[in-house]
């Protein structure tokens, strides 16, 4: 048997074919596969003509969709050649376990690793959904998802490239210096778990929250969707009623303080009028300057000792309240 050579015209290589009725020379025929070997990217096999790495050609013709037979189902038939992209991590993308097809196209492409799509396109051809929303995050609308997750699979969950929020806070540095200085941090984001507030992806209320949540420091308190985020984790009978001896420790006695601050139909206080949604400088997450009322920061001083705890704040005079007992100064 002799070889005979084909032109890979976008490549300048040699393509080797064998001829002889119990070889491969057959294969690649205007009438049959004629396109192989004609991509800017070419599969080693095949670019040296030897369909019998991986195709069982005893059996011939082999006419029809699917009747070419593979020696071996996917992944393993590539993981005679290559070793397993996913081999030893917690979390392997499922897509490798699957197949490898599913992603790369296993005889040429137009992309280096022959891939169907380029960066964060690939993902999409499977995860069409993460865009669905009004407001994207940057790296998904940029296409590039291996900003935080792993191509192939991961050491931590999800695929994520670092141990829980690493990645958010790698970007968003702001974020991390309010935890760093923080006295109180709320817990999804002490945890690790920002994605217990935010959708990562994309989401239909700013900044990429899972629920509705008021952005400005009044809200009318319409009905409990208005806090519909906080109430995913918080208890919203605390806010629906006026006496209570045991939902909030925020309280006069039995007059509930957070219903008396929140649960107004006009100029309801939202929860960042006082708290800082991440982390702040008092307990309870009290932050200790409130923003957002023009160039006026106002000042938050918040002293407790034990059931007793006064507030010294900008927008009213000094209030001290008692758990255990009614205090008029309110």
């Amino acid at each position: 048997m002799t070889p005979s050579a084909y032109a890979v015209e976008s490549t300048g290589k040699s393509f080797v074919l064998w001829s002889g009725t119990d070889s491969v020379g057959s294969c690649v025929t205007a009438n049959c596969h004629a396109v192989l070997g004609r991509a800017k990217y070419v599969h080693a096999p095949v670019l040296e003509g030897d369909c019998r790495v991986c195709h069982d050609t005893t059996e011939r013709p082999h006419p029809g969709k699917g009747s070419m037979r593979l020696f071996e189902k996917e992944p393993e038939l590539c993981f005679q050649c290559h070793e397993s992209p996913a081999a030893g991590m917690n979390y392997p993308h499922s897509a490798v376990e699957e197949g490898c097809t599913g992603c790369h196209s296993p005889h040429q492409g137009a992309l280096p690793k022959f891939v169907m799509q380029e960066g964060g396109k690939l993902c999409l051809m499977c995860h069409e959904g993460v865009k669905d929303a009004v407001f994207v995050h940057g790296p998904v609308k940029g296409d590039n998802c291996g900003i935080c997750h792993g191509v192939h699979g991961g050491e931590y969950e999800a695929m994520l490239n670092l141990p829980g929020n690493g990645g958010c806070l790698s970007c968003h540095s702001g974020i991390k210096k309010i935890m760093d200085d923080a006295v109180s941090q709320h817990d999804p984001v002490a945890n690790g778990a920002c994605w217990d507030c935010h959708a990562p992806h994309s989401s239909d209320y700013k900044p990429f929250l899972k629920a509705y949540y008021p952005l400005k420091l009044y809200a009318p308190y319409v009905e409990e969707e208005t806090y519909a985020l906080c109430f995913k984790c918080h208890n919203e009978t605390a806010f629906v009623y006026e006496r209570t001896s045991e939902l909030t420790e925020f309280r006069n006695h039995n007059i509930n303080l957070h219903f008396f601050h929140v649960n107004r139909s006009f100029k309801g206080r939202a929860c960042k009028s006082c708290h800082g949604v991440h982390g702040a400088a008092q307990g309870k997450l009290l932050m200790d300057i409130v923003t957002g009322f023009g160039r006026w920061g106002i000042p938050i001083k918040w002293v407790s000792d034990g059931e007793r705890a006064t507030c010294y704040v900008g927008c009213h005079r000094p209030k001290t309240y008692d758990r255990t007992q009614w205090i008029s100064n309110l």
